[in-house]
């Protein structure tokens, strides 16, 4: 059974992503971008997103931040280097998604089991005040 990726507005692999890493759209524009094309330097990415080189450094400084991009420095021989940023395979982003997303369920799941009906009550009534 194969479903779109993109099926719901609230269920988008930029949405889930961005919630996960704390990260902004420009930064999964750019990590989808770098998977995509391998290895590359900001300028490149730049290039291909129509965006200022900042803005894209700032963007891959987030994922670097995220775990999500590796930088590597390559050095000229006539002396000087460059940095080359790569995309974290995909197939470990999402082990940390599934992993993130089962913490979260057990950690709601043990809070609501917790709630007794004394909370629930002042739940309600703080609800209800603050309405």
């Amino acid at each position: 059974m194969s479903k779109s990726i993109s099926k719901s507005p609230a269920l988008t692999l930029e949405n889930i992503m961005c919630c996960i890493f704390d990260i902004k759209p420009l930064d999964v524009a750019v990590y989808l971008t770098l998977l995509k094309n391998g290895p590359s330097r900001v300028s490149t990415i730049a290039q291909l997103l129509n965006r200022d080189r900042s803005t894209i450094q700032r963007s891959m400084q987030n994922l670097i931040r995220a775990g999500l991009v590796r930088r590597k420095q390559v050095n000229l021989r006539k002396g000087g280097y460059f940095y080359r940023y790569e995309a974290v395979p995909f197939s470990e982003v999402r082990s940390r998604i599934l992993e993130t997303i089962e913490e979260w369920r057990n950690e709601v799941r043990r809070w609501i089991e917790a709630i007794d009906r004394g909370e629930l009550e002042r739940y309600i009534e703080e609800y209800i005040k603050n309405k």
